[in-house]
């Protein structure tokens, strides 16, 4: 498996997550979606650190040793114990269990932060993701009008699929 770390995003590793962001990740991947032309435009990138702001202490940068390839969130649903998480890696460290291993470890925060269930949601056209989803045995449904793929994974199922300690 692939050695990364979760290091918690801050304002002084905000930029390097922002880097990171630019050179590898299209702004639909790493962030919720921006009106306006499409591309890292001024207004993306301050949206960028707006949206990180407001969900801080919720969100982690991977790490593979001090370089920053992506980043993942643990933040609250509405359903009780339950969070969303989501991530996104650099388009040049996708594909070498990087993912996996990210997500393994949000699953250690989620289940020490006394998480029960953990929610995600894709899109089918990403094999990827509904793949590395159903690795971590998430249950999946995808919604036929939006293509839309909807994921329930429970934090204690993690320990049958091997993601437990």
């Amino acid at each position: 498996m692939s050695t990364v770390t979760l290091r918690p995003i801050d304002e002084e590793l905000l930029p390097r997550v922002l880097e990171a962001a630019v050179a590898g990740a299209d702004p639909a991947e790493a962030m919720p979606p921006v009106p306006g032309p499409p591309g890292w435009n001024p207004e993306r990138r301050a949206a960028f650190g707006d949206f990180h702001r407001s969900i801080a202490g919720t969100t982690y940068a991977i790490m593979a040793g001090e370089e920053v390839i992506g980043a993942t969130r643990l933040t609250p649903a509405e359903a009780p114990g339950a969070a969303e998480i989501g991530i996104w890696l650099t388009r040049r460290t996708r594909g070498k269990g990087h993912g996996v291993a990210a997500l393994h470890l949000l699953i250690e925060e989620a289940r020490a932060q006394g998480k029960t269930a953990l929610i995600a949601e894709t899109d089918a056209a990403n094999p990827a993701a509904v793949g590395l989803l159903r690795s971590l045995g998430a249950k999946l449904w995808e919604d036929p009008d939006t293509g839309a793929v909807h994921a329930t994974l429970r934090v204690g199922d993690s320990v049958e699929h091997g993601l437990g300690r």
